[in-house]
């Protein structure tokens, strides 16, 4: 019977069945309300820098990340406005604002970022800041930080049924190569507290290695 309601559940959101039915989270709505959120109360006492690695204890001079992109998520959705948006898909207001995707980084790198895409680079040259590599319109993050944007991006696409934005096989390595950590997890735990809404990625690695190829 459990079995017959987690299919029916998963047929009605449309949402992938991937070990569970996704929970989305319900929480905050849209931009502001996460960032108010996000600096208030997941970061309230500092914490690191997504690419760089760097303490902080307040938030000068960083910069909120979205790992899954407000523009890749509305190219996704096929729509170009936030109200547009909003009425389209109504759970577009909780993708922008689900905390999971949202990593502190210094203002600089995020301006920097702007609209490029997460991939790996071919060039040769040594990499950047933070080892950072810029290619045209991508940009590959640390090692460091693989794993991160990695189990975020596999968390937008499970929660939200959204596209991966990058070659599953990649994002699968760089999950493997950069395996979750103690800071990452309790991260999961204060944003479970949070919003109500786990990243399934972190609390069991193997169900990355169970995506289907699109």
């Amino acid at each position: 019977m459990r079995n017959l309601v987690l299919s029916l559940l998963v047929i009605a959101t449309g949402l992938p069945a991937y070990g569970q039915v996704a929970a989305i989270q319900t929480r905050y709505h849209g931009q502001d309300e996460a960032e108010q959120a996000f600096w208030a109360e997941l970061y309230a006492s500092g914490g690191e820098t997504l690419f760089c690695g760097q303490t902080f204890a307040r938030n000068e001079g960083l910069a909120i990340s979205a790992i899954y992109g407000v523009r890749e998520i509305r190219q996704a959705l096929r729509c170009t406005t936030t109200n547009q948006c909003a009425v389209q898909t109504p759970r577009y207001l909780n993708m922008v604002a689900d905390l999971h995707n949202l990593y502190p980084n210094e203002a600089r790198l995020e301006e920097q970022r702007r609209n490029d895409r997460f991939g790996e680079v071919t060039s040769d040259g040594p990499p950047g800041e933070c080892g950072l590599r810029t290619g045209f319109k991508l940009l590959e993050p640390p090692a460091s930080a693989k794993g991160n944007v990695a189990r975020a991006l596999f968390h937008m696409h499970a929660e939200y049924d959204l596209p991966l934005p990058l070659a599953l096989d990649v994002l699968q390595r760089w999950h493997r190569e950069d395996p979750a950590d103690q800071t990452e997890r309790i991260r999961n735990d204060r944003i479970a507290m949070l919003q109500g809404t786990r990243n399934r990625f972190i609390d069991d690695p193997a169900q990355a290695e169970r995506l289907a190829k699109p």
